[in-house]
Order: C-alpha cells, then sequence, then structure tokens
C-alpha cells in the first residue's frame, strides 16, 4: 500500500515538472518575436525528423551548440544567422524557411563601382553607389559589392567578378595581413589585393598573383572579401 502511495506520488510530481516546462517554454515563446518563433519551430522539426536532441542536432549539422540551445531557452534576444539554418536544414533534409519556391531567397545589397586587379581605378570621389545587385540571403548587414576591372588576382579573381565584403568593417591594414581584401588608397586608387608588411614599420606592400606588387601602399582603409560572385566573369 505504501509503495502503492509513493507511486502515485511520484508519477503526480512527474506530471507537475512536465506541466511547470510546458509553462515555462509557452513563456518564453510569448516572449519571442515572429523571427525567434518561427526558427524555434524550424529547430523543433529538424530535431523531430533526425530523432536529436537540440546538442546533436548542432553538432551533426557543424554548428555550435549552444546556437541552437540558447535560442530554445529563451535566453538571447536574436535569432539564427541564414547559413546557420541552411547548413541544419540540409542535414535534417527538411526546407529550409529561408527558400521560396524551392530557391534560396536573396537580397539587394548596394554596388560602389569598381575595384582594380591589375588596373588602376578611382572610384566615384564620394564612393556613391552606382547600381544595385542580388547577395545571398545570408549576407550581414553592411554587405557591398564592388566589380573587378584587370587580371592581376587571376585566377582567383577575373574581370566582371563581383565581389561582396562588409561596408561597414573598414579595418587599418595590420589587421588584414595575409588577407585578401577590398583596399582603398589614400591617394584616391581601389584595388583588390593581398595585404603584407613592408620593410619598415607602419609600411605595406599590396601583393598580386601575376602583378609586381604596390610597395609602401597608403593605405587609408581595407576590408576582408567575404564572398564572390563569379556568374559575370569575362572569359
Amino acid at each position: 500500500m505504501h509503495g502503492i502511495n509513493i507511486i502515485a506520488l511520484m508519477q503526480t510530481e512527474q506530471v507537475r515538472n512536465c506541466t511547470r516546462t510546458n509553462l515555462d517554454a509557452c513563456a518564453k515563446m510569448h516572449d519571442m518575436d515572429d523571427a525567434q518563433k518561427k526558427t524555434v519551430d524550424f529547430i523543433q522539426r529538424a530535431m523531430e525528423k533526425t530523432g536529436l536532441d537540440a546538442t546533436n542536432l548542432a553538432r551533426s549539422s557543424k554548428v555550435a551548440p549552444s546556437t541552437l540551445t540558447r535560442l530554445l531557452n529563451g535566453t538571447v534576444a536574436n535569432t539564427l544567422s541564414a547559413r546557420t539554418i541552411l547548413k541544419i536544414a540540409d542535414f535534417a533534409g527538411i526546407p529550409s524557411p529561408l527558400s521560396e519556391n524551392g530557391k534560396i531567397a536573396s537580397k539587394s545589397v548596394p554596388v560602389y563601382g569598381y575595384v582594380g586587379a591589375g588596373e588602376k581605378v578611382v572610384p566615384p570621389e564620394d564612393c556613391g553607389q552606382i547600381d544595385v545587385t542580388d547577395a545571398p540571403m545570408w549576407a550581414e548587414d553592411g554587405t557591398s559589392a564592388v566589380i573587378v576591372k584587370g587580371d592581376s588576382m587571376f585566377p582567383a579573381y577575373w574581370a566582371g567578378d563581383i565581389v561582396f565584403f562588409d561596408a561597414d568593417r573598414r579595418m587599418p591594414p595590420d589587421e588584414c595581413l595575409f588577407m585578401e581584401c577590398v583596399v582603398y588608397l589614400r591617394t584616391g586608387e581601389a584595388y583588390i589585393k593581398q595585404i603584407q608588411l613592408g620593410r619598415n614599420a607602419g609600411e605595406f606592400v599590396l601583393s598580386s598573383y601575376n602583378a609586381p606588387p604596390i610597395i609602401d601602399a597608403d593605405i587609408d582603409w581595407a576590408s576582408p572579401i567575404t564572398f564572390v560572385d563569379r556568374r559575370n566573369r569575362k572569359r
């Protein structure tokens, strides 16, 4: 008899804990914005499809586990990046909430003229926008584009390639060493080059793949290249 009472008490406590957990989850969902709610629903569908919990789903998708668990626990104010969502969707084999009619959506970003890869290119005086182009949906805010002229960075970059970079992330050259960057000089030219140290402190060299380097370049700012659209390259 005592055993029956103990089992009944245990079952009652489990029900209470389950109810409390559900109420907590509902409260967290209530505090989320629409984008977070849709992302949580997407994660839960991926978990159901794969039979994995959030931690193992993240690891299998090559994502940091805390990225999912913190969102599910309601401890972050933002949602997942588009790149993370696509990784999870690809692993779980479910449609991405970013896709439309089976195609990944894109967004427009500004094009700020041309950069030289062999040719000396002087952008508009105000570096103003000359056009817009499509970038992948996972492009971060601040993503901008320039169009390549010349062939000194061939075969990595061809004339006509559209190169994307973060216009809000303008960095001093010593923070971009050995990176391929969009580089603006104080003399007004713009290039795609790899930045290397010069002979003296504070001096830098802009290196190309198949052209002489620019020695002691007076760099105003640089921004690492994030991705390239090669569909319009001139062959």
